[in-house]
């Protein structure tokens, strides 16, 4: 495989001070790969290197290091999305691959890189930043916060309530992908904050060696189940999409259908309850857990409330990496960047009152990304 450079590579590097150390905060290069990948096999225990090269400079958009005696002690990439907003589209610049080495942990480097990152995507106008965490309390510091929670169902198979008709399911090709695509894009129209996913993205996450994909598709929804090493002979359904309810009884249908041999038990990811809870309680009764989903922040306030159409309700964000706004308020109507999405898409009410007007513009699509990158 030829490697290229990753972009933004004409972005000048910053000197800096971390502790004691001389520091660099530049693009990581092609040239800087054979150090980097020690890095993030340390810290993410994946020692593939090939993937992580295909993750480096074709998956992500650019790399940014904390290079100390040139050594990349810290790292993150940055990949481009569009995001769905109050029936809008913005731009968005995800967060991942945020590694740092062993002996410089807790020192400030990743505070550095994620700086860098978001001051770029600052400087494109980008409009909000999302991730995934490793640590939710981590990332607070750093302005992001929870923008959805998903609910986590597993269920005996054998009780699973006799509805809907799996013949309303086909079989799909992993080649033929493109067929559930107009189904994608429907689903992610329905809510805030899901992530437009393009054809380069599909063969990416349909093409993940840990795992062996099938795929069917509905006429309002596909489901898209992973087979390779079965927990507990728990089938996991990797993602489902019904965009109605007939799709989703008729995808129970379809689970059901398969519980005879090689599973027990299966797991989906719902946004909300509603079409499960209308079946009443199955015995024994599923287990349902709630978890954190996505956490985002805004990044460049001025494109944020202008883009969005919430111009006429801007607020001044105190930011604790001092991108977005000032690290410290200065009085005025005020909140984080991440909270500023929690309000501005309805997913929290605010406490403070002077913020209720934010709130109140709100779209109200319901907060939910089944994009995990």
């Amino acid at each position: 495989m030829t490697i290229q450079p990753a972009a933004a590579t004409s972005v000048a590097a910053k000197m800096t001070r971390i502790g004691t150390k001389d520091a660099v905060i530049r693009t990581v290069e092609s040239g800087d790969f054979s150090l980097a990948v020690e890095t993030w096999k340390t810290a993410f225990g994946f020692t593939d290197e090939e993937r992580w090269k295909l993750f480096a400079f074709e998956v992500s958009d650019f790399a940014v290091g904390v290079f100390i005696d040139d050594y990349p002690h810290a790292l993150a990439t940055v990949i481009r999305f569009d995001a769905n907003f109050n029936g809008r589209l913005i731009k968005c610049g995800g967060i991942a691959g945020v590694a740092c080495s062993p002996p410089m942990r807790k020192k400030g480097l990743v505070r550095a890189v994620l700086r860098e990152c978001l001051s770029r995507l600052h400087a494109e106008e980008v409009e909000i930043s999302t991730l995934w965490p490793f640590s939710y309390p981590f990332y607070e510091k750093m302005g992001y916060a929870v923008t959805d929670l998903q609910y986590e169902v597993t269920e005996n198979i054998d009780a699973i309530a006799n509805v809907g008709d799996s013949a309303n399911f086909k079989p799909v090709r992993l080649d033929d992908y493109e067929t559930l695509m107009p189904l994608h894009r429907r689903w992610t129209k329905e809510f805030n904050l899901s992530l437009e996913r393009n054809s380069d993205r599909w063969q990416r996450q349909l093409a993940r060696p840990e795992r062996q994909f099938v795929l069917y598709q509905h006429k309002d929804g596909y489901m898209i189940w992973n087979l390779q090493d079965p927990k507990e002979r728990t089938l996991e359904v990797a993602e489902w999409v019904y965009l109605t309810e007939e799709a989703f009884y008729d995808g129970l249908a379809l689970i059901k259908n398969c519980g005879q041999l090689a599973f027990d038990k299966a797991r989906w990811v719902m946004p909300n309850l509603d079409p499960l809870l209308k079946l009443g309680v199955s015995f024994p009764p599923a287990k349902i857990g709630v978890r954190h989903g996505m956490m985002s922040r805004v990044v460049n306030s001025e494109a944020f409330f202008t883009n969005t159409g919430l111009k006429d309700y801007r607020l001044e964000i105190t930011d604790p990496l001092a991108v977005s706004g000032p690290q410290k308020s200065t009085g005025k109507r005020q909140c984080g960047p991440g909270e500023v999405i929690q309000i501005a898409s309805g997913f929290m009410k605010p406490a403070d009152p002077r913020l209720q007007p934010l709130y109140e513009a709100a779209a109200r699509a319901q907060t939910f990304s089944i994009e995990q990158y």
